[in-house]
């Protein structure tokens, strides 16, 4: 992912209102090891800062040292990269982690790419 945003491949769709759940890796670990000492059911294991499209990417961009990400039209995206990409950039919502918290006592840390100044 990276490469394709440092390549400018990624762009921002319409206006980029898709909301995306991020987690940190060493978050996803800990909960995973947590997760197989307790009741079994589905967990979502993400940050409790969910961030739209036209947010998060431009930080990813910064933080992988990219440019600042093209803008598309919707009518463009579903042309280019069909329905799925479309959906992900301007209708997706992010995922909850409130039953993780309380179950597995979750606490995701601030993904400092997403949160700099």
């Amino acid at each position: 992912m990276g490469e394709q945003v440092r390549q400018l491949r990624v762009p921002i769709i319409g206006a980029g209102q898709g909301v995306w759940s991020w987690v940190h890796i060493d978050d996803a670990a800990a909960a995973t090891a947590v997760a197989l000492e307790c009741a079994p059911g589905v967990y979502n294991i993400v940050d409790g800062d969910a961030a739209p499209q036209c947010v998060w990417l431009p930080a990813f961009a910064c933080a992988v040292g990219a440019s600042p990400p093209s803008r598309i039209t919707e009518e463009e995206a579903l042309a280019r990269f069909g329905p799925d990409t479309l959906y992900y950039a301007t209708r997706l919502r992010g995922a909850s982690n409130e039953k993780a918290k309380r179950d597995l006592s979750f606490q995701p840390r601030p993904l400092e790419w997403l949160h700099r100044a």
